[in-house]
This record gives C-alpha cells, structure tokens and sequence, in this order.
C-alpha cells in the first residue's frame, strides 16, 4: 500500500537524521515523524472509509469514526490519544515554526511513528 511505503520512507529518513544528529536535525526529524503518523493514518481511512483527510486536523476525527464504525479495535483509541492527536498538534510548531527539539524528544516521536504504522499495518491485515 503507497501510504504504508511513504510512511515507512518517512520513518527511515528521521532515523537516518538522528543518527547523524544536530539540533536542527531533531526538529526536521520530529516533523519527518508526524508525516509518517499521517502518511499512516491515511492507508487507514482510504482503505476503511475510502477518503483521507483534507486537513490535517481532521486525521484524529477520521480514526475516531473507524473505531465508531468497526472498522478498527476499540483499543486503538488509546493510539489515537496518545500519539495522533499529538502529532497533529506539534506538526505546524516543528514544520513552519522551528521549534526547538531535543534529542529525548526527538526519539519519543520515532518511536511513536514506528508504533502507529505498525498498529496501520496489523489493522490493515484484518
């Protein structure tokens, strides 16, 4: 699935940036990871609800209505919480507004965009 690639993609280029990293790279990177969540998100609501979101504000309401309708677990909405609603939220403080990321910081957020794509994936597999 395109999405699940570029999400994947995404992931990969944040690792790399840490890897190397400098603390413009921890920004760039955070903002590498939040396009993955929502890279992600959208495989979900293309294939389940056959639509993306047009706004990224409106990713978290998206996944909400796949848990409402069925479409995914119940137990996902903790990932939606805990991980989606904050990626949307940071996403224009690391993308437009050079936010001062730190390295912790920075590997929360991949760890964070692993986790959601791998719960994508085993949703999809369903």
């Amino acid at each position: 699935m395109k999405e699940l690639e570029e999400a994947g993609a995404w992931i990969a280029g944040a690792e790399a940036l840490l890897n190397r990293a400098s603390d413009t790279d921890y920004t760039v990177a955070v903002a590498m990871c939040v396009h993955a969540i929502i890279r992600a998100n959208d495989a979900l609501t293309n294939r389940y609800l056959f639509r993306t979101s047009h706004r990224h504000e409106e990713a978290p309401e998206l996944f909400l209505k796949l848990i409402e309708q069925g479409k995914i677990d119940r137990k996902y909405d903790a990932v939606r919480k805990e991980i989606l609603i904050p990626a949307i939220r940071i996403k224009s403080l690391v993308d437009y507004r050079g936010a001062k990321i730190t390295q912790p910081t920075a590997m929360t957020w991949l760890d964070n965009a692993k986790h959601f794509l791998h719960v994508a994936e085993d949703c999809l597999r369903k």
